[in-house]
């Protein structure tokens, strides 16, 4: 699940200090100065990887543990750090928090929506066939697209909205299509996996439709707008694209890793995407 984190450090500044994280390498622990001949004025490893079974606390699903850090004056030990790795699907893989527990001893969170299809968060049958039930890690997740003057949110398997805010207040506002859990999970069928045939090589991805939105003036008919959701090896959520294929209708474009671990998106993996991207007012 983590094998995207390879080869990839992260930064969490706390104040005084920052902390580098090294995906099974290494820890460390620096202050920068201003003197550019001499950056780093004081840094500490806190511990290389060690293990990759350390135990998980509550919350977590994996935990790693970095050993032989730098001598610690009180204890007169290396410093020593576990790395605890939780899934959280509406951000990039990330540094949640670090905390020292004990004297010269560590322990850090990092989020990553990585671990959201892991076994301990999707509880579902043995034989997973439907594409919903490695989703689940998006439940209760918002996100967001700015494209000119309009910004849209997508809520998984509830809606999607197209607003403009002034001053923290919504002064235009259009729902382009809203569903529930229970009527989405419902609908799923084998043909809502299809074929991007626009690409290169064919792109599979998953639909689902949010019908029942604002009322459109032009058809008198109700916006709706069609979900595609299509493998992000990049371990990326993130909506891609929006576009109003006919009047008040729309196809919304959304990447995720969740579904790479589909046995219909496996075979067909592509970490390269287009994410369309407008300037916005000053």
């Amino acid at each position: 699940y983590l094998d995207p984190l390879s080869g990839r450090c992260f930064l969490k500044n706390e104040g005084y200090w920052t902390f580098e994280l090294c995906h099974l390498k290494k820890i460390r622990q620096f202050h920068e100065s201003d003197n550019k001949r001499a950056p780093v004025s004081l840094e500490y490893s806190l511990g290389d990887l060690a293990a990759t079974d350390a135990t998980p606390l509550e919350g977590a699903m994996v935990a790693h543990s970095f050993d032989g850090g730098t001598r610690c004056d009180e204890t007169n030990a290396g410093r020593n750090t576990v790395v605890q790795y939780a899934c959280d699907p509406s951000t990039d893989s990330h540094i949640e928090w670090i905390k020292e527990t004990a004297v010269c001893a560590y322990v850090i969170m990092f989020n990553t929506p990585l671990l959201c299809s892991h076994p301990s968060v999707v509880k579902v049958p043995k034989h997973k066939t439907k594409v919903t039930d490695f989703l689940t890690g998006l439940e209760a997740s918002c996100f967001y697209r700015v494209e000119g003057w309009w910004t849209y949110e997508f809520c998984y398997l509830k809606s999607v909205k197209q607003f403009h805010q002034e001053h923290n207040t919504n002064v235009a506002e259009f729902k382009l299509g809203v569903s529930s859990k229970r009527d989405l999970q419902a609908a799923e069928t084998v043909a809502d996996i299809q074929l991007d045939e626009g690409s290169k090589e064919p792109v599979p991805y998953f639909v689902q439709k949010y019908r029942g939105g604002t009322k459109c003036d032009v058809t008198g008919e109700p916006r709706m707008t069609e979900v595609r959701f299509k493998c992000a090896v990049d371990n990326l959520n993130v909506i891609a694209s929006i576009k109003e294929r006919s009047t008040c209708s729309y196809i919304l474009e959304f990447y995720t890793p969740l579904v790479c671990n589909h046995p219909r998106f496996q075979a067909t993996m592509d970490p390269h995407r287009n994410i369309d991207c407008y300037p916005t007012e000053s």
